[in-house]
């Protein structure tokens, strides 16, 4: 039995806590119930990725401990996947053994696969992207839900420090949340509820149990960021940078993180009009007023929030941006996936529409679907006679449509043309249906109906 590396190497099972320190206290039903009670209570369904190391199989124990202590919700569905890369020969035989042992737990276990070719560049970034896509399709099927990971305190330390080589803010430095959203409605969540203990705690929970893991062998592999921290650890220990302390001072940059993302939050809903998710705006006096770490704040969230599936921002970016708005002079700019401009007494930001990164999808009677991480799109109704209808293409309205639309709006109900013409609108072939996000528009069509969830993104 081997476990997958992301170079294509081998590795056997280790008899729990060999080569590891173990924990000096054991992990109680109490200490557990601490662990997944507040963080997973929100939720109908979880997803435990286990991929055979030492700190999922511990993740797996102790979710399974939480459901035999009785104190885990009633009707909560906790399934096991794991994800085969096939990145080389015998990643599905170690899955499989993976799966062995969740069912001997008593857990539902699901292999996922990465298939098609692989990337020949970037392959630890594709590798995860993909990782998360399969364990969202797996946990969106009953909503809410969320992808439960073993991250631990030392990866919270080792995230510190790379995020200090990259020059990040606050929020990059504040390291990994224990929850955040997957998805742009906040239907699948990832949720990391180890982040406060050590990896050599996770091998003792194991030990305990008198289980095994699987070694991965990329982490003997000196071209990988991690793996060069890992081997540098005691002269950085020696420096005082352990992990305990660096992941301290993450839990307290957390906090000021928090404080101000409050703050941003605040003055998000009393200066910025977000027109139901056409476009935002707001008074430039007002604007100039905040400091500039908030303008830099909101300006993120904006973005995050308008530009839907376009490469985000980086926060460089953002930070020139909030400059040239400093300057005072009549400006647009693209960044993001939006267009910011402004004027002489107002800021706009909307959605930039280019056909390139504006997607399209079906949606059939009593179905919904988010459409460019922005709308969630409502179908109502069921086919006749239990039978299919033909579907309707939500794809977005177009300057050409809306220029034919808009003298039948009031102009209280007109957004920016460009702003218009990046909203969902339904189409039968080329036939426009409406634009559920624009309810006074004509044509009008009560079975659609568009909610913007723009706002509930978050950078990814």
């Amino acid at each position: 039995m081997a476990q997958a590396g992301s170079n294509g190497t081998r590795a056997s099972p280790r008899p729990a806590g060999e080569g590891q320190a173990p924990g000096p206290l054991a992990i109680s039903d109490h200490d557990i119930d601490a662990l997944f009670g507040v963080l997973l209570a929100p939720f109908r369904h979880v997803v435990l990725a286990v991929s055979g190391g030492s700190d999922s199989m511990a993740l797996m124990l102790l979710a399974a401990r939480w459901v035999a202590s009785g104190k885990s919700p009633a009707g909560l569905a906790i399934e096991v996947a794991t994800v085969d890369h096939g990145l080389r020969a015998g990643s599905a035989r170690e899955a499989e053994w993976v799966a062995e042992r969740a069912k001997a737990l008593g857990f539902q276990h699901t292999i996922l696969v990465w298939g098609g070719d692989k990337p020949g560049s970037a392959l630890q970034a594709r590798a995860r992207e993909a990782r998360y896509a399969l364990l969202v399709a797996q946990a969106r099927v009953t909503t809410p839900a969320a992808v439960v990971t073993a991250h631990t305190a030392d990866d919270q330390a080792e995230t510190l420090i790379m995020r200090l080589g990259r020059g990040s803010g606050l929020d990059g430095l504040a390291g990994m949340a224990p929850s955040r959203p997957l998805l742009p409605d906040g239907s699948v969540r990832l949720v990391r509820p180890l982040l406060k203990l050590a990896k050599g705690s996770l091998a003792h929970v194991v030990k305990q149990a008198g289980g095994a893991w699987l070694d991965d062998p990329s982490n003997e592999r000196l071209d990988f960021e991690r793996v060069r921290l890992r081997a540098a650890h005691d002269h950085l220990s020696a420096l005082g940078l352990t992990n305990d302390k660096l992941a301290l001072s993450a839990s307290r940059l957390t906090r000021a993180r928090e404080a101000l993302e409050s703050a941003t939050e605040t003055r998000l809903k009393a200066l910025v009009d977000v027109h139901d998710g056409s476009f935002a705006s707001l008074e430039r006096k007002a604007w100039e007023r905040e400091p500039e770490d908030i303008r830099v704040r909101l300006s993120a969230r904006l973005l995050a929030a308008f530009g839907g599936l376009a490469k985000p921002a980086q926060l460089s970016q953002i930070e020139a941006l909030v400059a040239t708005l400093a300057e005072g002079r009549p400006m647009a700019q693209t960044l993001g996936g939006c267009i910011v401009s402004q004027g002489r007494t107002t800021l706009r930001l909307y959605r930039e529409p280019s056909r390139r990164t504006l997607p399209e999808l079906s949606l059939r009677p009593g179905e919904e679907a988010v459409w460019d991480w922005r709308f969630r799109i409502r179908y109502a109704g069921a086919a006749r006679d239990g039978s299919d209808a033909t579907p309707v293409v939500v794809r977005a309205l177009g300057l050409a449509a809306y220029a034919i639309l808009r003298g039948g709006l009031a102009a209280k109900d007109r957004p920016p043309a460009r702003a218009a013409a990046g909203l969902p609108a339904i189409w039968s072939g080329d036939r426009l249906v409406c634009i559920p996000s624009m309810p006074r528009a004509v044509p009008r069509d009560a079975r659609f109906s568009a909610v913007f969830v723009g706002l509930d993104s978050v950078p990814r």
